[in-house]
This record gives structure tokens, sequence and C-alpha cells, in this order.
């Protein structure tokens, strides 16, 4: 009876040992310094590089060999692909944030912990948070952006690769604000959008989740309620008070590139005009 017992702990203690890495595992795409680009769950990093399940199968890969771990797609950005050829590795996060670190491990359990040595120290990032992890810089033809214009005086420029602008201007609840406003990002290498944004590309994860990927959008203070924006030059009655805010209806804004310019009048409730 004991060594009947014994038998079935063992198994089930092999069982749970040999299920730890599938626990473990998130799904990423290691792009190697060779072009070669390898989909299957990561595991984790270690002595001998990463470990990477691929069809049932794990494939271990010198670190040396990797140029870039994704989370989600996306090509460099043109800031970051200016910091890799300075030698200097670094995050993007999925809110568009870019962090300076090298590297120092990945494991835990899913979410997957990213540890990062920082100027200001070591940190440790979920791989939730995670959209790329840039090693060195990464092989293939150069990146296609959206030129960015000048920004002529009386003009605010938002740039879409972040989530959202401070226009400096503050309005208050019942003012009635007006914008012209012109301009083309791209969203992806293949995707791209005026003010009134991409009608192919909708989502209900998007601020404006009934407008189009890219268009232009805004919102009064940190917390207040998006709102359409895009070519509309008829004004907008405010439904609150505190800054105005602009941004791009999007939800990853790593591979954003360009900006648009716009134009903001502001005709308070007594009928002054302020600009």
């Amino acid at each position: 009876m004991l060594k009947k017992t014994l038998i079935v702990c063992l198994v089930c203690l092999s069982s749970w040992v040999f299920a730890m890495p599938a626990a473990a595992a998130e799904a990423a795409t290691l792009v190697l310094k060779s072009g070669e680009r390898v989909s299957g769950e990561l595991i984790d990093l270690g002595g001998a590089g990463f470990a990477v399940r691929v069809s049932g199968q794990i494939r271990r890969i010198a670190t040396n060999d990797v140029a870039v771990v994704e989370f989600t797609g996306g090509r460099a950005r043109p800031d970051v692909l200016a910091r890799l050829k300075n030698g200097q590795p670094v995050l993007v996060l999925r809110n568009g944030q870019v962090i300076d670190g090298r590297l120092n491990d990945i494991g835990g359990t899913r979410p997957l912990r990213i540890t990062v040595d920082t100027a200001s120290g070591r940190r440790d990032f979920s791989s939730s948070e995670v959209a790329q992890i840039f090693l060195a810089t990464p092989p293939g033809p150069a990146i296609a952006t959206a030129p960015v214009p000048a920004t002529p005086p009386g003009s605010i420029r938002v740039d879409a690769n972040e989530p959202w602008v401070d226009t400096g201007i503050d309005v208050s609840r019942g003012d009635r604000v007006s914008f012209n406003a012109s301009g083309h990002i791209k969203l992806a290498p293949d995707a791209s959008s005026g003010v009134n944004g991409n009608p192919a590309l909708q989502s209900k994860r998007y601020p404006v989740t009934g407008a189009a990927a890219g268009a232009l959008i805004g919102k009064v203070g940190m917390i207040g309620v998006p709102f359409l924006v895009g070519s509309n030059t008829q004004p907008i009655a405010m439904t609150g008070s505190g800054r105005l805010m602009l941004g791009v209806n999007d939800d990853h804004f790593s591979d954003n590139t360009g900006a648009f310019l716009t134009t903001v009048t502001v005709e308070p409730r007594r009928g002054l005009l302020r600009r």
C-alpha cells in the first residue's frame, strides 16, 4: 500500500513539474539578427539564452543572436532606432513609453517578469506591459514613416506616437471649442490615417469606440470622456472643466509616426474668444 501511494505521489509530482513551463510561457516572436523570426511561447531567459517552445519543442536561442523580442507587432520608431544605433537597448511599453535599459532576466509565471537594468537601477516589468524589447538594431529595410510637419505659430502639433498631448489650454464646462485640423499619420508601416481616421480599422478598445483608428480626438482633463474631433470645424460644447488634451484614436502607439496640426479657438460662455 505504501509503495502504491509513493508511486502515485511521484507521478503527480512529475506531472506538476513538467506542467510548470507550460503555465509560465507567453506568446512572443524573437526577431534574430539574421532576419529569421521565431514565433512560439517564450518561457524564460537563462544562461543558455532564450527558451522558446515552438510546435511543442523547446528551442534555445543565444542572447547575442536576438535583435528584438516582440510581444506585440510593430516596427521600431525613429527615436528607438536612434537609441539602438548609439548602443542603447530599450523597452517599448504598450502605452508607447520608451525605457532605456538593458535586459537582465525573463522569468516567473504568466505574465512573465521582465527585469531591466536602467541608469536609475534595476526595474521589473510585466510582459503584459511590454510591447517590444530591443536588444539591437533589427534587420530589414528602414521603417516607413510619416513626415512630421513644421508647427506654424498658433497651431498645436499632435504627435501620433503619444497617447495624449497637453494643449496648454484650459476650458470650462459649456465653452464651445472649434478645431481646424490637418495632417497625415502612419499607424503601422502599411496603414495610414488622416484626421478622420482609417475606416478600415476600428476596435472597441480605442478611446472613442465609434470612431476609426487614427482619428484626431480630444478630452478635458486626464479622466475626461474622449470625443471625436476629426475634420469637424463646428464648435464642440465642453462637458467638463480642465486642461484640453488631444490625441489619436488608437490603443498602441509605439509603431505610429507623423503628427496632426490643429488650431484651437475657445468661445467661453460669456461670448469672448480666446486662443
